[in-house]
């Protein structure tokens, strides 16, 4: 996560909310005491109205600003959105080789994208900082009891849900909610793993629902340059 985009979306956050409460509580004053208000219309209409945006305007702040913060709707993402590598041209430094620790994974922001840095010695892999399963983080959240895990086997693993994922094609070697992962990890595991079952049977837009499956992951090409880990992206 970017302090400099938690900062925005923390500031945004702040000024949005309290407009939006302000449009709530203008609105139930409104329906409470019209009598003390002056208004060139029916002052019940303008009180339902004005608690209407409000309410708008609070459920809109999560889509808009949840990413700001490092936090993603829990949906899949399918793979049918990989850009093919013939494409990830554009050549972004993500850091110097030092400030990523060997053997596990880190997450940064490259030209905007989440991308995931697996170091292994000299050595750099890159891939989707998000697991394609629930759109979770799969370097863990900073300041949490949840971090990222090392690579073992050629392989990361959500640290939310369990999915492995291979770092050099992005292919899922193991489903999230595995019997491993839920016996070592009860909520994470195996409380999560009945919500989620719950969540993928309800009606929703395609790419829009819970999924019990991941699938292969957004892989990038690595290089280094100066000492420097240079990531091609999509031009």
């Amino acid at each position: 996560m970017s302090p400099f985009l938690a900062f925005i979306g923390i500031s945004i956050l702040g000024t949005w909310g309290l407009a939006s409460m302000g449009l709530i509580a203008g609105g139930i004053f409104l329906l409470v005491d019209p009598e003390d208000v002056i208004t060139a219309s029916d002052p019940t209409v303008g009180g339902i109205v004005l608690i209407v945006i409000g309410v708008v305007s609070m459920a809109a702040m999560g889509p808009v600003l949840l990413p700001l913060l490092g936090i993603d709707p829990p949906f899949p993402v399918s793979a049918r959105k990989i850009v093919p590598a013939s494409r990830l041209s554009r050549w972004a430094k993500a850091g110097q080789l030092r400030e990523f620790p060997d053997g596990t994974p880190k997450e940064v922001r490259v030209l905007s994208q989440r991308v995931l840095i697996i170091r292994e010695g000299d050595s750099v892999r890159a891939m989707s900082g998000l697991c394609s399963h629930a759109r979770l983080p799969l370097g863990g959240i900073a300041m949490s009891p949840i971090k990222a895990e090392p690579v073992r086997d050629g392989c990361v693993m959500c640290p939310f849900h369990g999915a492995r994922f291979e770092i050099s094609t992005g292919k899922v070697l193991r489903e999230p909610f595995d019997s491993q992962f839920n016996s070592e990890h009860p909520i994470l595991g195996g409380l999560q793993k009945k919500l989620f079952g719950l969540g993928s049977k309800l009606p929703a837009p395609p790419g829009l629902g819970m999924s019990m499956k991941a699938e292969t992951m957004q892989t990038y090409p690595c290089r280094i340059e100066d000492g420097n880990v240079m990531v091609g992206l999509p031009k």
